[in-house]
């Protein structure tokens, strides 16, 4: 049995919405990555200077990753 030539539009498009999301969750680990180095350090010295940690009441984990979202959003921009 053959496939028609909308299945195969259909399949192929699929593959190529995959890779999309694969690529899009590639650069938000990366971008997790720096992302968490930086809040960790931002807060490390705060907490050293004795300023009070502006965290608006998340962990640095979530922090983190909602920088990393927002900073993956705006490759696809360009």
């Amino acid at each position: 049995m053959s496939m028609t030539v909308h299945q195969k539009e259909r399949q192929a498009a699929r593959g190529q919405s995959r890779t999309d999301r694969i690529e899009y969750w590639l650069l938000v680990a990366i971008a997790f990555v720096v992302c968490f180095a930086m809040a960790g350090t931002s807060r490390g010295l705060a907490a050293l200077r004795g300023k009070p940690v502006d965290s608006h009441g998340q962990s640095v984990f979530a922090e983190a990753r909602a920088s990393a979202h927002a900073t993956a959003g705006y490759v696809f921009i360009a």
